[in-house]
């Protein structure tokens, strides 16, 4: 019996001694090598987090760009009356997708070759006035002056002048003495007629 209990204190006291050297010496490797015996996910994990950390030290933005979800707000000004409105549209699908220095580039090819109904408008220019994902605001500039004519005297006669009063539209050749004279009154101070019909009549009724 003696015999058996010293072989077996002869197996339990190194492998007593095994576990306590493998214990201490675990601990001191993590006490001298911090970080070595961090697992593969720890790893990974503490990557991403100092990539996060990365990016909001840098303060690194996702650049914004239009969707169809974007609030696409035109607002129009008409340089001839002053006056300034503006509405909400859908974005032109060709623009969904830009940011703003492309959609910067695409505005100012548009405003080099309009759409027909702003040209007759009479579009000068277009403007992008703000930008985000969430709002856009353009701007257009119209300078079509309205409707209308001027009766001028000239030299005795009844010159015919657009609305703006920079263009010669007719030279009648009526002579403003062979006028009524409260007509010649009108003349003299510029008489407007608004529409062509009405310009026709006066034509139609004192060309000789």
């Amino acid at each position: 019996m003696k015999f058996v209990k010293r072989i077996s204190l002869f197996f339990i006291y190194p492998a007593v001694m095994f576990t306590i050297g493998a214990f201490s010496g675990g601990m001191a490797e993590r006490f001298f090598y911090p970080g070595e015996g961090t697992t593969v996910k720890e790893k990974q994990k503490e990557t991403e987090e100092e990539s996060e950390d990365t990016v909001i030290e840098t303060g690194y933005q996702k650049t914004p760009v239009l969707t169809a979800d974007t609030d696409y707000i035109v607002m129009t000004y008409d340089a001839f009356t002053g006056e300034m409105s503006e509405k909400e549209e859908n974005a032109p699908q060709k623009y969904v997708g830009l940011t703003r220095e492309e959609l910067q580039q695409e505005l100012e090819l548009y405003e080099k070759s309009p759409s027909l109904t702003d040209q007759e408008e009479g579009l000068s220019g277009v403007e992008l006035l703000s930008f985000s994902g969430d709002r856009v605001v353009v701007r257009k500039n119209y300078e079509k002056a309205e409707e209308g004519y001027y009766l001028v005297c000239e030299d005795h006669k009844v010159v015919v002048y657009d609305r703006s009063l920079t263009h010669m539209y007719l030279n009648t050749g009526i002579l403003l003495e062979n006028l009524p004279w409260e007509l010649q009154n009108e003349i003299i101070h510029m008489k407007l007629i608004r529409t062509e019909s009405e310009l026709y009549h006066f034509l139609e009724s004192y060309s000789s």
